[in-house]
Order: structure tokens, then C-alpha cells, then sequence
């Protein structure tokens, strides 16, 4: 169970995240939860803020990827019934504020891709894109979005 592994390895889940504009964290249509650009937001505020590598360093980016995929899933789990309701992350879309020249974006997603696979096991591979940007919401460093199939009803 997603709990149980969270809790395995000491990381306590956030509250689902408040949007910062205009759209609601998360949708299911039928089996699939759409989960919008989640910043790496804690306890209402960011991480780090700034470019990587000049600002924020690609090893606190990864940090912020990792807060990134753990909003997603407490966004996920507020329209799925609960996280342990989540099935498989079909796909991670990573965005990362960077300089240019910069090419380590997929490294920084590592960050989330990694932590997905540890706590979802088989469940957490998933499609990816990593591409960088020259701003993103609030200097954040990191965005991620991501699409959750819902697990199987259990009979």
C-alpha cells in the first residue's frame, strides 16, 4: 500500500495543495486522474526559488521534484477516494527553470521519476517528458504534472 511505503521510508504526505490561480488541482475522467503543474510547495511555501544550476543547485532541484511528485499525489488522492486508490502514474510532464545552456533537466526529474519507482514499485514506471524553461510560477524551479490511472476495483 502507497501509505505504508510512505511511511516505511519517513515521508509524510502533504495536504492536497491549494491552486495559485485560476484551476482545480486535480480531475478524474472515468479511470484516469489529470493532476495540474504542482510546485514544490510546502507547508504553503516553496522549497527554492530560482534558476538551476546558477540560482538552485541540480541536487536541491531534485529535492523540489521530489515535493513536486508528493503534491501530486496528495492531489491525485483528494479525487481518487484516497491515495490507496491510486494504480499506476502513467506519465510524469517536468518543466525546469533553467539557464541557458543547460541541458540536466531529465537528472532534475529524476528527482520525482526516482521517489515514483521507490514508492509505487512496477506500478511507478511511467512516461516522461523533462524540458527546460526560462520561468515558471512563483521563480519556482521545478513544475511537474502528472496522469494516475485509478487501481482496480477490488470485488
Amino acid at each position: 500500500m502507497l501509505s505504508q511505503r510512505l511511511e516505511a521510508i519517513g515521508i509524510h504526505l502533504p495536504p492536497p495543495p491549494k491552486p495559485v490561480a485560476a484551476y482545480i488541482p486535480a480531475v478524474r475522467v472515468g479511470s484516469t486522474i489529470y493532476v495540474s503543474g504542482q510546485l514544490p510547495l510546502s507547508d504553503g511555501q516553496l522549497l527554492f526559488t530560482g534558476s538551476v544550476p546558477t540560482e538552485v543547485s541540480v541536487e536541491h532541484a531534485q529535492m523540489a521534484a521530489r515535493q513536486c511528485l508528493l503534491n501530486g499525489i496528495a492531489a491525485a488522492g483528494s479525487v481518487s477516494g484516497g491515495i490507496e486508490k491510486l494504480g499506476r502514474l502513467i506519465q510524469i510532464n517536468g518543466f525546469v527553470q533553467s539557464e541557458k545552456g543547460f541541458s540536466m533537466h531529465p537528472q532534475v526529474i529524476n528527482g520525482a521519476s526516482e521517489l515514483a519507482l521507490e514508492l509505487m514499485g512496477d506500478a511507478g514506471k511511467h512516461a516522461r517528458i523533462a524540458v527546460g524553461v526560462s520561468s515558471l510560477p512563483l521563480n519556482a524551479p521545478v513544475e511537474i504534472s502528472f496522469i494516475f490511472e485509478m487501481a482496480p476495483e477490488k470485488k
